[in-house]
């Protein structure tokens, strides 16, 4: 039990900062709904393409 108490108290202080209301992260629908958002934080556009083999 005390097993159990302790690793419910590591996941909830773990999920904390997800909870705190700072700035989130999320998929844009557009190029231009990204480049809107990114010109009104002032920040840059990272693109990044993955191929396998």
């Amino acid at each position: 039990m005390r097993r159990f108490l302790f690793t419910a108290a590591v996941l909830a202080a773990a999920a904390l900062p997800a909870l705190a209301g700072g700035p989130q992260c999320r998929w844009a629908h557009s190029w231009d709904e990204a480049l809107a958002e990114a010109k009104a934080r002032n920040v840059p556009i990272h693109v990044t393409f993955h191929k396998d083999g």
